[in-house]
């Protein structure tokens, strides 16, 4: 049994909120960096990375609309990252209590956030351009991480074969996981989550992120990730993301693509009471036993490995691939007898507007 939150001090460490996939006007947002970064801090986000596109030039969500660049402008526009804040008019994360995480979406292909480095390519129009491969070559030599972006909708297009070959190449360890994003497309990528942990677990996990693609600001509690810290640290954040002690919140809210730029946010209790609770996780290994103690949901699922691989033949199916099996309902799973190289568990709270989940990492079944 491999536990992702073995490290966790529950008593003491804290949950950090986090959104690792934001843009502004310096590509196709809708917003200015100080309007984004002040929405998030109001919102009781702690970590935000700015991941504005690398192959898209400022201003496309208002055309004509001026936006503060460094001046001179870098060598690489505009595929350079959105960073430092305090370069684009916006506070510097110090100065607003937070925790800034330089970063870009990788665009020419699929799209894969990189994080902890400077790297860009621009334009796409390059016969030279690199695959996805590339990119994380390049993210690999400045000691960055990755994230693959809304990878269900990209599966559902082109199939699986080049998303399993992507987290198959032994080089891209640097891919750190995948987003499960929230609105309509949650269960499509939590059933392509489930086909790649049942390839590639327990050896090679893949973690689950929550992520807003935030474009304007109605869309800030879209989606999160929650770090679990004994200190908040670029470190320690970048630690957990390649360790999986975090865990991925997505809500009811649908993605707004109306590219509305009124400031249509709710009150932060307002979210905040809608979540589940999440207190504490024990593993008893002499016991076969994994225990959640949490508030505020209305149950706990327990899922392991589909059953089946082949596409979903129903086109009116929620997700194209075969969900995970539930296991075990409740916050208590007993793993000794399930045949799966993986387990992992969804809080969930039902509310009038659609569920609102929080996905726990996957725990890898190995020998005892």
């Amino acid at each position: 049994m491999t536990n992702p939150y073995e490290s966790v001090d529950w008593s003491t460490h804290s949950h950090y909120r986090a959104d690792l996939h934001v843009h502004t006007i310096q590509s196709d947002g809708c917003h200015h960096l100080y309007q984004v970064v002040r929405a998030f801090r109001e919102a009781g986000f702690s970590i935000l990375s700015i991941t504005d596109h690398d192959a898209v030039a400022p201003n496309q969500c208002v055309l004509g609309e001026p936006s503060p660049y460094p001046d001179p402008r870098p060598a690489n526009f505009p595929a350079d990252t959105t960073w430092p804040w305090n370069a684009y008019g916006a506070p510097s994360p110090a100065e607003l209590d937070m925790l800034g995480i330089e970063g870009a979406e990788l665009t020419c292909t699929y799209h894969i956030n990189s994080f902890f480095n400077d790297y860009g390519f621009a334009p796409c129009s390059n016969d030279d351009r690199p695959t996805p491969d590339g990119w994380l070559v390049e993210v690999t030599r400045r000691d960055g991480l990755a994230v693959l972006n809304h990878p269900g909708g990209s599966a559902k297009a082109d199939g699986l074969q080049w998303i399993t070959a992507l987290y198959g190449n032994p080089a891209n360890d640097r891919l750190v996981g995948m987003e499960l994003a929230g609105g309509t497309t949650t269960d499509v990528n939590a059933a392509l989550w489930d086909q790649l942990l049942g390839t590639f677990m327990p050896g090679r996990p893949i973690w689950g992120f929550g992520t807003s693609d935030m474009h304007v600001l109605s869309q800030t509690r879209f989606a999160f990730t929650v770090f679990l810290l004994d200190e908040l640290t670029e470190a320690g954040v970048k630690d957990a993301m390649r360790t999986g002690q975090f865990y991925a919140v997505t809500g009811p809210k649908v993605m707004d693509f109306s590219r509305n730029r009124s400031p249509d946010v709710a009150p932060r209790a307002e979210y905040d009471g809608m979540y589940p609770e999440l207190r504490s996780i024990v593993v008893d290994r002499e016991a076969a036993r994994i225990s959640i103690d949490a508030g505020g949901y209305d149950e706990i699922v327990w899922t392991a490995k589909p059953s089946a691989t082949e596409p979903n033949p129903d086109p009116a199916a929620a997700a194209p691939w075969p969900a995970a099996r539930v296991v075990q309902r409740g916050p208590v799973l007993d793993y000794a007898d399930i045949a799966s190289p993986y387990v992992r568990a969804e809080l969930v709270r039902h509310t009038a507007e659609g569920p609102v989940r929080i996905f726990l990492n996957p725990f890898a079944l190995t020998t005892r």
